[in-house]
């Protein structure tokens, strides 16, 4: 009797065993893998990031695929400064005063949803493609406090440090591209798309100390171009 138990548990586990195999080889024998330079813009911001993303595409047929794709962005500096009001320790003997900051921001996006292929489909010469976009978009900010450059001693107000925070959000978007597919090399291909944001939250006060970056627009756009290398 422990006899068969003991067989009838190997039997499953080598089903078991087998079957992952297969799902795993199923699924890595038709996965694509690409990478790529890109930019993102802010309705009606003027500053545009520039960065690099990789990306994992994987088709359910011919004509539609799965995908997804990790973005960052370089962070920029706001050329035009701000200014701070330091209170200083004695006020009696000194005046408050204005110190200059700049903010700076980068992004790190998740994107992925699907996509459907037109005309030569997935992995066969010249196609265009577009579909429906599902985007985690982190937005980290970071406010710098310029030199000192009074005649006063620093030590003379209150302490202030740079400091830093992020922003979280969530969108919805669409997605259309063109792509070539050259046989047992790759595809090159470029995509534009669109999405808005329709959930946002801010780590703290920092964030709001900029109205010059995307995070205060609601509709954010991208653009990249890359290669992409398929593995059958």
């Amino acid at each position: 009797m422990l006899y068969q138990m003991k067989k009838s548990n190997s039997k499953k586990h080598l089903f078991f065993i087998l079957f992952v195999t297969f799902l795993a080889s199923n699924l890595f024998s038709q996965i694509s893998a690409n990478a790529g330079l890109g930019t993102l813009n802010g309705f009606g911001v003027e500053k545009t990031f520039y960065g690099i993303n990789l990306g994992l595409e994987y088709p359910r047929s011919d004509k539609n695929t799965l995908f997804g794709r990790l973005a960052y962005y370089i962070p920029r500096r706001n050329k035009d400064s701000m200014q701070e009001y330091l209170n200083p320790i004695l006020p009696s003997i000194l005046p408050p005063i204005l110190r200059d900051y700049t903010i700076s921001t980068g992004y790190l996006t998740i994107e992925g949803g699907t996509r459907f292929y037109l005309i030569n489909g997935y992995d066969n010469g010249f196609s265009v493609y577009g579909g429906s976009t599902v985007l985690l978009c982190v937005n980290n900010i970071k406010k710098k406090f310029a030199d000192w450059d009074y005649t006063s001693d620093e030590s003379d107000y209150e302490k202030v440090d740079d400091s830093k925070g992020t922003f979280l959000s969530l969108g919805v978007g669409l997605q259309g591209g063109l792509k070539y597919t050259i046989p047992s090399i790759g595809s090159i291909f470029c995509d534009l798309g669109g999405s808005y944001l329709i959930i946002g939250q801010a780590s703290n006060n920092t964030v709001y100390l900029s109205t010059n970056y995307p995070f205060n627009s609601a509709l954010l756009f991208t653009f990249n171009l890359g290669f992409r290398k398929d593995f059958y």
